[in-house]
């Protein structure tokens, strides 16, 4: 009430992980899918029970990246940047996660995407794929 009904963009949203490990161990991140699913069902109940003008959300990020503080010793991304060959990038678990919770079981034409493809109950089974 106090501020009215701002729109709301959620910018950059993840968890950062070691830097450190090999491709396999890179590709297989269950605790940013944990963090991803868990962040997005309580946005959803946001806009779901407190019509919370939630316009849009940005994972942090699509790929590993140079974090100014830690360089290369912190992981980011969605998909797996070979630092030795950055042209070689691979879609992590939490990518692939990521990318059938944004498809939907149901993909309804022009809703909102927030109000339309967010359920914890529909989702919470992409999380343990």
């Amino acid at each position: 009430e106090r501020y009215g009904d701002p729109l709301i963009y959620v910018t950059e949203n993840g968890i950062s992980t070691a830097g450190d490990v090999t491709a396999e161990v890179g590709m297989v991140d269950p605790t940013r899918i944990d963090y991803l699913c868990s962040h997005l069902c309580f946005l959803s109940k946001a806009i779901k029970e407190f019509n919370v003008n939630v316009k849009g959300y940005f994972a942090w990020a699509l790929g590993d990246n140079y974090e100014f503080g830690a360089g290369f010793t912190v992981r980011f991304g969605l998909s797996y940047i070979d630092w030795n060959n950055v042209t070689d990038r691979d879609l992590k678990d939490s990518g692939k996660w990521y990318q059938k919770f944004i498809n939907g079981p149901i993909k309804p034409a022009k809703q909102d995407f927030l109000l339309s493809s967010l359920s914890f109950e529909n989702n919470k089974k992409l999380a343990d794929a």
